[in-house]
């Protein structure tokens, strides 16, 4: 009704616009242009003009630094493969030369309520002193706050799952470390190529932070080169895979992969160190030997007389 007739005579509508400037363009043009390229170069011009403008891209950060929320810890090379700065590039391969251990600590899980097992952790603090040192207090909650109570807070099956989560943390789902709301990375020495490896998770956003708070992550893949440069790596799960596979084998729901089920660390501790005094094995008993010798006999004879003599 009167509406429709409003809108028709208020004028050419935004699509009408486009095809008069496009058929103005090509009217304009010489005859000696196709015209098939005339009516493209209109499209094209047109197009642009309807177009919103295009948000400016900032380059990418090679210093490690973050920029819209995502981390650059490198330069992509020829391959396309992110190459690490010197800085964050990993030098030490545990499956070659595993790192001297330092402390052993447990988390005992427990997933829907029920004990699921122990994880016993092995800590390399010789390499990542800080690391070891955060995760060594907060599982022995001698600051008066610590894992035991917490929890396994996502699961990423195939990847990792991550845990430790403390009230408090300067961010959200975050806790403070044994240091105040975070600390700083030692350096990111260790290669994440084997499962088992348990790294810091870093603090805020973008994964290039260089801070962590109370959170941890346990490897799930033997190739996880994407977490090198990033994730502090610390420690290794000596005792209870199986156990973090029953973690990993949790169902999972929305985009933070929050497991259904509670997976709790209802305890948690510090262990002796292994002792590794070398016990001297018993000798083995030498074979049984026939010696044969002489023995005067009573009318002074010689007589042969054999006789078993162990050595």
């Amino acid at each position: 009704g009167q509406a429709t007739n409003e809108n028709r005579s208020a004028g050419p509508r935004p699509k009408q616009s486009m095809l008069l400037l496009l058929f103005a363009t090509v009217d304009a043009l010489t005859p000696a242009a196709s015209r098939r390229a005339a009516v493209g170069a209109a499209v094209a011009a047109a197009t642009q003009r309807c177009l919103p403008p295009r948000r400016a891209i900032a380059a990418p950060a090679t210093d490690g630094s973050t920029r819209g929320g995502a981390s650059v810890v490198g330069k992509v090379g020829p391959d396309g493969q992110i190459v690490l700065d010197e800085e964050r590039r990993p030098t030490i391969d545990v499956l070659a030369s595993p790192p001297a251990i330092t402390s052993r600590c447990f988390l005992d899980v427990s997933i829907g309520g029920r004990p699921a097992g122990k994880i016993v952790i092995e800590l390399w603090g010789e390499v990542a002193p800080r690391a070891v040192e955060n995760f060594r207090a907060l599982c022995t909650g001698e600051k008066g706050y610590g894992y035991a109570g917490s929890s396994f807070y996502t699961v990423l099956s195939g990847l990792t799952v991550q845990g430790g989560q403390i009230a408090g943390g300067p961010y959200s789902g975050s806790g403070p470390s044994y240091a105040g709301p975070t600390f700083a990375h030692d350096n990111y020495a260790i290669r994440h190529n084997t499962a088992g490896l348990v790294s810091m998770v870093n603090s805020g956003k973008g994964g290039g932070s260089g801070q962590s708070d109370s959170r941890f992550l346990i490897q799930l893949v033997g190739d996880a080169g994407f977490l090198d440069g990033r994730y502090e790596a610390f420690g290794r799960v000596a005792e209870g895979m199986e156990v973090v596979r029953k973690l990993e084998a949790v169902p999972v729901s929305g985009t933070k992969n929050r497991p259904l089920e509670p997976c709790s660390i209802d305890a948690a501790g510090e262990l002796p160190r292994a002792t590794h005094t070398p016990t001297r094995r018993p000798r083995p008993p030498c074979p049984t030997s026939i010696l044969t010798y002489h023995e005067p006999s009573p009318s002074g004879s010689r007589a042969a007389r054999a006789a078993r003599v162990r050595c």
